[in-house]
């Protein structure tokens, strides 16, 4: 599997321009929270439970009430144009083909142009940066457009040091860094309780949530869903890996409310790992930008479907006829070489 995702990496890096790349694979300052998502990942053992009926296996769950085939989400990313300028189209076009969730990001310059069809599972990503009259209003045109909920992103106050960009001939990327703020920095908790009391017909997510006390204010503010995420080690990058939020969260909220989280998951084991320590639904970002990337709509499609087989094998191995069944896997942290971690730079 470790040779499959560096494939797809390797791929991707001779389809698009050098700053492209840099800025698609890069991280925070020196990329420490970047490799220990990875590393975190790669050290989690599950032990196989044996002489169960796992005969017929299912990947499928209900999310919100949407009944997806297999518990993923595209994750929102902010300047998926610069790999192609219709990516946004073709990743829904890929997670609707395989019925999975997908985000679009409101950093896209055609965002408001972008419509979730009919039974999408498909979420308006939304950063935080205007008055409370303004954000109503742009959760509104959110669901006019079809989509199912929006997720606002909360962990980007200030854009920090990222060296590859710095270092890179990316002007997009560059000037990625250079626009005005995308957080209202006095946004609050109270903020978040006055939007949800305006929109209550609307689902939202908070994402960037990375301590399991914001994960309780969030569970009393009214989200649907916490969203546990780094933002991929693009952030603070002195922080805990993703994986090792997911514990502690579900602890102090789990049954309260829905927990997705992303940083570093790749393949369908990393997506299996994730479920037995209770998240309902695993974010996926970089992993899935690759093979569109190197491959447009149907290679990511492709894609889709290999991760699916991938929780298929790993779920029968480990003795579990569905992801309810992963809750009840015994999981263990162990030591692993960082020589291991799988991005090459």
């Amino acid at each position: 599997m470790k040779s499959l995702v560096r494939d797809y990496q390797l791929a991707a890096r001779h389809c698009l321009p050098e700053g492209t790349f840099a800025y698609l694979a890069g991280g925070a300052e020196q990329e420490n929270v970047l490799r220990r998502n990875q590393q975190a990942l790669q050290s989690l053992t599950l032990a196989p439970r044996v002489l169960r009926d796992v005969s017929t296996v299912s990947t499928g769950v209900d999310f919100l009430g949407h009944q997806l085939r297999t518990p993923l989400l595209l994750a929102p990313v902010g300047s998926l144009h610069l790999i192609h300028p219709e990516a946004a189209s073709g990743v829904a076009a890929a997670a609707r083909r395989r019925g999975i969730a997908y985000a679009i990001g409101s950093a896209l310059p055609d965002a408001e142009q972008h419509v979730a069809e009919g039974g999408d599972c498909g979420w308006f990503q939304l950063y935080i940066n205007g008055d409370a009259q303004w954000l109503q209003e742009q959760c509104r045109a959110a669901q006019r457009r079809g989509y199912s909920g929006v997720i606002l992103t909360v962990d980007v106050p200030l854009f920090p040091v990222r060296r590859r960009d710095a270092a890179s001939a990316n002007h997009a990327a560059r000037r990625s860094q250079q626009i005005p703020p995308l957080f209202r920095r006095n946004f609050t908790w109270q903020g978040l309780q006055q939007l949800i009391a305006a929109c209550p017909d609307i689902p939202f997510m908070v994402k960037g949530i990375q301590d399991q006390r914001d994960a309780q204010l969030a569970c009393e503010a009214g989200v649907a869903a916490i969203y546990l995420s780094n933002h991929g080690g693009r952030q603070w990058d002195h922080g805990p890996a993703a994986i090792d939020l997911l514990a502690p969260v579900v602890r102090r909220v789990g049954g309260a409310t829905r927990i997705i989280v992303d940083g570093g998951f790749a393949s369908g084991s990393d997506v299996v790992k994730a479920l037995a320590l209770g998240a309902d639904l695993v974010a996926i970002g970089r992993g899935y930008l690759y093979p569109y990337a190197a491959g447009g709509e149907a290679l990511l499609t492709a894609w889709l479907e290999e991760t699916e087989q991938e929780m298929i094998t790993a779920m029968t191995l480990l003795g579990a006829a569905d992801c309810a069944a992963l809750k009840q896997i015994h999981h263990q942290a162990l030591p692993v070489a960082e020589e291991t971690i799988r991005w090459p730079d």
